[in-house]
């Protein structure tokens, strides 16, 4: 989950067809490690005044060369979000409050693999998702249930996440409720408030045939934000995964909430 792998022909491809930063990101990995593997893969790279014009006049690209004798794939770490940090030594507010938030042996910290006790929200939604299924032109109600953009195949994990996350915020003494705009909301004893998005990632593909396509897919990576104002934070599966991250996400929202 932290890393992505390409082909030769893959890498090749981007980066004649893209600048490289916009390849970065959004596989969310470096500029540097793009270019380290194309260097490996002895793939040929555009110079910066190739971007300088209209695309129709971008009709130089070398081939590909043939006579690499190297591995067809090449691994490219993604960069590390906040919560694959490596622990400091010295203690922080953030880690002192998330340690305490895990040593509650009441809190509400682990997701089982099936609903249990589904609050109310979470039962709409499971509910519109059915019968969007039997019916594709029926309308959600935004303030009834939850904005989650993920894949079919990862609704059932979304609502367990935010069923036990969703208890998290109220056992903690947090009231949470959906915003006019539709957004999930967290609001705080002091007023403030929290916006919080859970969505799955994706990645643009490529398609060939008699005419190149292209498009996006789900990659079953999810990815948790919370927002007050311009202050934003993110979190994304790794090597830990955001079921083993609730006590950090909910310490840093109720830091973000805190703040003047």
């Amino acid at each position: 989950m932290d890393k992505i792998t390409f082909t030769r022909s893959e890498l090749y491809t981007l980066v004649w067809k893209f600048p490289i930063p916009q390849i970065a990101k959004h596989y969310e990995v470096s500029s540097m490690g793009i270019k380290n593997a194309c260097e490996k893969m002895n793939i040929p790279l555009p110079k910066s005044r190739y971007w300088i014009g209209p695309a129709y006049k971008r009709n130089n690209v070398p081939q590909l060369p043939p006579d690499f004798k190297g591995n067809n794939e090449i691994v490219i770490l993604k960069k590390t979000y906040e919560m694959q940090l490596r622990v400091p030594s010295k203690s922080t507010p953030l880690l002192d409050l998330a340690q305490s938030i895990k040593n509650d042996v009441h809190a509400p910290l682990t997701i089982s693999d099936k609903l249990e006790n589904p609050l109310e929200i979470i039962l709409a939604t499971k509910q519109y998702w059915e019968n969007k299924i039997l019916n594709k032109d029926i309308q959600p109600d935004v303030l009834e249930i939850l904005n989650l953009n993920v894949s079919e195949e990862s609704r059932n994990r979304a609502l367990l996440f935010m069923n036990t996350f969703i208890k998290l915020i109220q056992y903690r003494g947090h009231e949470f409720r959906k915003g006019l705009d539709g957004l999930e909301t967290i609001v705080f004893k002091n007023d403030n408030e929290i916006k919080i998005d859970l969505r799955e990632a994706q990645k643009r593909v490529t398609k060939s045939g008699l005419r190149e396509t292209s498009g996006y897919i789900f990659t079953g990576d999810f990815i948790f934000r919370i927002s007050r104002g311009s202050n934003k934070r993110e979190w994304r599966d790794g090597k830990i995964s955001l079921e083993n991250n609730l006590a950090l996400i909910m310490a840093k929202i109720e830091l973000m909430a805190a703040e003047d």
